[in-house]
């Protein structure tokens, strides 16, 4: 792959949005329905590193001082800042924001102030997280009380479930207004505070962050909904609910929120296995769970399989060599180009959290790649169709997987255009502002999946396009059809 040892570090692709972290990202990348996915968003802060006091208010100057080193970090990092949005631009859009700061703010003010701005660069993976929460202010935090489904392309809000007992909106119901905001209104601004190359992966976010980014944005306690249900207009007064309210219904109704990075069941009579993959972490784990999969895959004789990363929003490239050892025929490679920009301020950021020495001079570095890896002697290799099954949602080492699964013909993909591109930024350091202590995320890395170029503008495309909550269903039905 890449020729100096010192740049293998480089090339994990770390999952987009909210943190770095193992531990957050084994809650917030798996819930086995829309309905745990909230009371899963809101453990996330449970586990946050990073920890914000609600309480802490910031002068124009600490944030004007913060918003400086955002910036000029992000441009001595970035391998190309301003690919998407002009710098001319961005400096007149930055200069703009300081000067109509607040004398004063807490630290949701400040993060409304600068994610859109981080956000118009055009990549997910340099982006400014929404602020977590400790524990202790939990209490403090009321949460919109039902679970939402935000459509794409029309931004529509529809109702998946109701969180309190007192709240009786009809599931599938399209919300219009919360609190005399337009729903439409309402998406656009929160998608505006996310980053992504598309609009479709940041409305995917929004299942998950639609309740965090409703009290960033309005600290409502209170809503009036008005909303539309079989052709007819209603408007309710709601509460909003606080954690331990959730916590007790949940634990009323038994349910658990698992952590499990990947998972695997079959169906035994319809000769079908199913392997769920919601994040690229934990190399040992893997390798002992796939190891055990494919055992079970062979003594069963299974002869499809269904490969589920629709949730995975990324992880680390080298699970992906690992999964392909045992489902592709052929040699293989996902990243042909690497270009790599180092600098002072990413050495430093390895070194302090790594422990990991950069040698490579500063400046840009172009890595090619025409080897493929070969297939190792595996006795475990299966030979039956395979499925994958994708999202708007999947990206990064995720959405690479699916590029270099269509591009060697290891099976068939069902689902949606994926969120991650084959040819964008990524490898991600994670530091902190040293007065709002709010992190944020730079690329320093732009990779070309094997065999793409700079036309290839768009995701993983399916080779049957469905809409992702249905791509399962129809995968089985193609399965039986078939046999």
């Amino acid at each position: 792959m890449v020729s100096d040892n010192k740049a293998l570090i480089l090339e994990s692709n770390y999952m987009v949005q909210f943190s770095n972290f193992e531990g957050v990202m084994d809650v917030t990348n798996h819930f086995k329905n829309r309905t745990k996915m909230l009371i899963g968003s809101i453990l996330l802060f449970l586990f946050t590193v990073s920890i914000f006091g609600q309480t802490n208010i910031f002068s124009r100057e600490q944030m004007i001082k913060d918003i400086d080193i955002l910036f000029s970090t992000i441009e001595e990092v970035h391998l190309d800042m301003y690919a998407v949005y002009a710098k001319q631009q961005l400096t007149r859009e930055i200069e703009r924001m300081k000067s109509e700061l607040e004398p004063s703010g807490d630290i949701f003010y400040f993060y409304k102030q600068i994610a859109p701005l981080v956000a118009k660069l055009g990549d997910g993976h340099t982006t400014v997280p929404p602020p977590f929460y400790s524990p202790s202010d939990l209490v403090n935090i009321v949460f919109f009380p039902v679970s939402i489904k935000v459509t794409y392309p029309d931004k529509e809000i529809l109702v998946q479930s109701n969180y309190t007992q007192d709240t009786i909106i009809p599931i599938g119901a399209r919300l219009t207004s919360i609190n005399n905001r337009q729903a439409y209104d309402i998406v656009q601004e929160m998608m505006n505070l996310l980053s992504g190359e598309k609009d479709f992966f940041k409305i995917g976010m929004l299942d998950q962050l639609f309740p965090l980014l409703l009290y960033v944005l309005y600290r409502d306690s209170i809503f009036d909904i008005e909303y539309v249900y079989n052709q007819q207009m209603y408007s309710i007064p709601v509460k909003a609910f606080t954690y331990q309210k959730v916590s007790e219904k949940f634990l009323q109704q038994n349910e658990l929120v698992t952590n499990e990075l990947y998972n695997f069941r079959t169906m035994s009579e319809k000769s079908i296995g199913i392997i769920e993959l919601n994040s690229f972490m934990n190399m040992d784990r893997f390798k002992a769970f796939t190891d055990s999969v494919f055992y079970v895959l062979q003594k069963e004789n299974i002869e499809n399989l269904i490969i589920d990363i629709r949730k995975n929003g990324g992880g680390n490239s080298p699970l992906v060599d690992e999964l392909f050892q045992y489902i592709s025929l052929v040699p293989f490679a996902q990243a042909g180009k690497i270009i790599v920009k180092y600098s002072d301020f990413q050495k430093q950021f390895y070194k302090t959290n790594y422990d990991t020495e950069v040698s490579n001079p500063n400046g840009i570095e172009i890595y090619e790649n025409s080897q493929l890896i070969e297939l190792r002697e595996n006795h475990l290799r299966y030979k039956g169709a395979v499925f994958l099954l994708t999202s708007h949602y999947t990206y990064s080492a995720a959405g690479d997987c699916s590029w270099a699964f269509k591009y060697f013909k290891m099976g068939t993909i069902v689902g949606e255009e994926t969120g991650g591109l084959p040819v964008s930024f990524g490898s991600m350091i994670n530091p902190s502002l040293p007065n709002s202590g709010l992190l944020y995320g730079i690329s320093h890395k732009k990779s070309y999946q094997y065999g793409a170029t700079d036309d290839n503008i768009h995701g993983t495309l399916p080779d049957y396009n469905v809409a992702a909550e249905k791509a399962l269903d129809f995968t089985i039905d193609l399965i039986t059809r078939k046999r």
